[in-house]
């Protein structure tokens, strides 16, 4: 079973996650829920890559869009 505590200050997040504590800098320009989605990622799953959590992340976003925003042209699919 997973514990999870999470405290928030300024532009950092601390995360406690099975008894270890992170520590979540956000990069500039990047939205917080992106930033906290890949930290995340990487705690729970340490053995992907950074590039790959980011691609996996971007895969995700596109997908959400294509569900809310659908495209009624025909030749797109």
């Amino acid at each position: 079973m997973e514990s999870v505590y999470r405290k928030s200050k300024c532009a950092m997040d601390i995360f406690r996650y099975n008894g270890k504590w992170y520590k979540v800098n956000p990069k500039a320009y990047e939205p917080e829920r992106q930033t906290t989605q890949v930290a995340w990622a990487q705690i729970r799953e340490p053995q992907k890559t950074k590039e790959e959590v980011y691609r996996l992340y971007a895969e995700k976003q596109r997908d959400d869009a294509r569900i809310l925003y659908p495209s009624f042209r025909k030749d797109d699919k």
